[in-house]
């Protein structure tokens, strides 16, 4: 055990109970007030364990984004986490049990967050020099919105860093790191037809919500498996009443796709679509949210580098492919080499058993000291 090991296992307990009292700060994304109240608890811990005052970057209408640098280098390794939630106070409470913590945000991702921070505590206790700068970006508008105030920064940051690090949940039981995430696009379609009386009239209205249901079918038959491509209608609304011929509809869509051509395909064809019924009027907008985190040579290199360290540490990581988006993506869409599922080990991300396993909190907080001191 070396020690920085031994360091964070004397300190297991005060990290878990950083990520116990952070994850009691709840931050869910549409609540401004709250996001940044939690960024406040983020701040004060940087200041308390870092001797850092942190840069706010205000917003106006999601929450605040925070950015601090420790160390030196002429290049630099950029680390980033988000610290809203999907959840909305009060959905889920605070459970621990064994070795298992349950709550809202708890591995989605609160405790990559503190990982983060006792990781660089952990340097800055033994006077460990990095062989690079090292940016971390904290951002409070990533949940449901993908993170549209808070991109330009990450992408920003990333261009001007030599690796990657996102501290998002690891994936399973086995906390294995994502080294490629799908692409997503995502749009909202608006019906416009014409209202009649269902009884008195039927035949002089223009249901907007049939030629919805068209466009549906339509919408969901570009999914291609073989491709790796899905197209999923997650949200339609539409009409006044039961007894009204529907002159409005607006379905939202979700689409996944594992490269950039995928996506411009996917893009051209869902832009072109055309009405059923010619009286019906669609209105079509949206486009990429979050490019496809590619997998590169140099993101295996950085993977092996990551593999050996756990190794020296006591436990084997491996490698997966995944459908879910992270701010991973934009920066390797930077050609930056990007390791993602640093955070915590557990499992229910967005699902009400959300949970980390408090055994694997030391180990995977130490392959992450280790990943910043050595790249």
């Amino acid at each position: 055990m070396n020690v920085i090991q031994t360091y964070l296992t004397e300190h297991e307990q005060e990290i878990i109970d950083d990520i116990k009292t952070f994850v009691k700060i709840e931050s869910p994304t549409a609540d401004k007030q709250a996001v940044d109240e939690a960024g406040a608890w983020l701040c004060n811990k940087i200041q308390s364990y870092l001797d850092i005052k942190p840069q706010i970057i205000e917003q106006e209408e999601t929450g605040n984004h925070i950015r601090f640098e420790f160390g030196e280098g002429e290049e630099q390794i950029l680390i980033s986490g988000h610290f809203d939630t999907v959840w909305q106070k009060g959905d889920l409470p605070l459970v621990e049990e064994d070795e298992t913590i349950y709550g809202p945000g708890v591995i989605d991702m609160k405790t990559g967050d503190v990982q983060i921070l006792w990781a660089l505590r952990a340097l800055k206790e033994h006077d460990t020099t990095t062989n690079k700068k090292i940016v971390v970006l904290f951002n409070g508008d990533h949940e449901g919105i993908a993170s549209p105030t808070s991109r330009p920064y990450i992408e920003s940051e990333a261009r001007n860093s030599k690796f990657g690090l996102v501290a998002e949940a690891a994936t399973g039981e086995t906390g294995a790191l994502k080294t490629f995430r799908k692409g997503i696009n995502r749009y909202t379609i608006q019906f416009k037809g014409k209202g009649s009386h269902s009884g008195n009239d039927h035949q002089s209205g223009q249901s907007a919500i049939q030629e919805a249901a068209h466009q549906v079918i339509d919408l969901e038959n570009m999914t291609d498996y073989e491709q790796g491509t899905t197209v999923n209608v997650g949200e339609i609304q539409g009409g006044s009443g039961i007894n009204v011929r529907p002159e409005h509809a607006q379905i939202k869509v979700d689409v996944r796709i594992t490269t950039p051509q995928n996506g411009k395909e996917i893009n051209e064809r869902i832009h072109a679509l055309k009405p059923y019924n010619n009286q019906v009027e669609i209105e079509i907008q949206g486009g990429e949210v979050r490019p496809v985190m590619m997998k590169t040579e140099q993101t295996e290199v950085l993977f092996q580098q990551a593999k050996s360290y756990a190794q020296s540490i006591g436990f084997e990581l491996e490698q997966v492919a995944v459908g879910g988006g992270s701010d991973g993506s934009f920066i390797a869409a930077q050609g930056t080499p990007t390791l993602d599922g640093l955070g915590g080990v557990g499992g229910g991300p967005h699902a009400r058993n959300e949970h980390i396993n408090k055994k694997f909190v030391v180990p995977r907080t130490t392959l992450l000291t280790e990943l910043i001191k050595n790249l």
